[in-house]
């Protein structure tokens, strides 16, 4: 009977390792997002343990959303927090390039110097850095504080267009000397080109901003937001004002952010872009921004990976297919038949788990 069991102990691990062998061999490429991790806690630190983890050697991209370092952005040098940011900037590369994996940074506000006066500073500050690490696979795109959107080829039939959604609603000086694109027309332009130049493949569109949200930057507020609504300027101050508290959501509303989808700027910014790829049916938006983890199919798909190392209230929306507050990232991978697969891996209270997956159909997808 013992020997019986252990033949099968032994069946067990052979199809479990031929299963994963043949999930892997599927995989034509990945693309790892990270969204908001811009802080050394037990949340990112699990959040990059576990999606290092699931890099397959030869076939991974990483892209981390924005909000690479928290609370303002990459310490200018001399001051008391240079090294502290860099420390910060760090933790999130290091894991992958030492496994050989391209990391990618995208600009967000807080980056900007949380969209303060010395974002244009710090902005460039940062990409002076990674690129003094003298290491071509390891950038931030667009850098210089300049708005030209980057094309990334992951592989023949997927590319990532990515480009600087803080940069759209600064509020501070953004000059763009050096620049390829000097103004928001000239961005669309080469918008567009690129676009032209990859049409026929899967284009993932990154931005630290997304175009879809259901969480406070979309408008959506919880009961903590309404009864401590200093929360929202610091996560400590667990004060309660349940009538004032009320009227911050509504407030915030009405007398927009330019950091929320309701703001003039922000909208614009939508309705700039999505025109130039208005009715492609192989594009998808990746972003951060609201921390948790949404995937949203509404007049295109929506990918939100903000949880990297925070958390905040996320409604599950009339078309979000999956919404939550949950420690998580998300593995795109492409497999061979041009299907492209989308996996949400969240800490689920004890370990990491896979919480959801979506597969879409490319216009060139062959039949599964």
């Amino acid at each position: 009977m013992r020997q019986h069991r252990f033949r099968i102990l032994l069946l067990f691990v052979f199809i479990s390792f031929e299963l994963s062998a043949q999930e892997k061999d599927s995989v034509v490429s990945r693309v790892i997002l990270i969204g908001d991790a811009g802080e050394m806690d037990m949340q990112q630190g699990g959040v990059i343990t576990h999606s290092a983890a699931k890099v397959l050697k030869g076939k991974t991209t990483v892209f981390y959303l924005g909000d690479n370092i928290y609370p303002r952005g990459m310490g200018l040098p001399g001051s008391k927090e240079e090294q502290q940011t860099k420390d910060i900037i760090k933790s999130q590369y290091s894991p992958f390039r030492s496994l050989g994996a391209p990391v990618y940074f995208i600009p967000g506000n807080h980056d900007w110097d949380k969209s303060g006066p010395l974002g244009l500073e710090k902005i460039k500050r940062q990409g002076a850095f990674l690129k003094e690490q003298g290491d071509p696979s390891l950038k931030l795109i667009p850098e210089g504080g300049c708005p030209d959107p980057v094309a990334v080829e992951i592989s023949k039939d997927l590319v990532v267009i990515a480009f600087d959604s803080e940069w759209w609603v600064f509020p501070h000086d953004k000059a763009t000397a050096g620049c390829d694109c000097q103004t928001k027309e000239e961005v669309l332009t080469k918008m567009k080109a690129l676009f032209d130049k990859n049409k026929g493949k899967v284009i993932l569109i990154a931005s630290h901003h997304p175009f879809q949200s259901y969480g406070s930057h979309g408008g959506y507020f919880s009961f903590k937001d309404h009864l401590f609504p200093l929360t929202g300027l610091n996560k400590n101050l667990y004060i309660p004002l349940p009538v004032i508290g009320s009227l911050y959501p509504l407030l915030r509303t009405v007398f927009t952010n330019p950091e929320d989808l309701g703001h003039p700027l922000y909208k614009d910014m939508i309705n700039r872009v999505d025109q130039t790829f208005e009715g492609y049916p192989d594009l998808i938006h990746l972003a951060g921004h609201d921390h948790g983890l949404q995937f949203i199919k509404n007049n295109g798909l929506q990918v939100v990976s903000g949880s990297g190392a925070k958390h905040s209230y996320v409604k599950k929306g009339e078309h979000a297919l999956y919404a939550s507050t949950l420690p998580g990232y998300v593995v795109v991978d492409q497999l061979v038949n041009n299907y492209v697969r989308f996996t949400y891996y969240a800490n689920t209270g004890i370990t990491f788990e896979q919480v959801f997956t979506y597969t879409h159909a490319s216009h060139n997808a062959k039949s599964k």
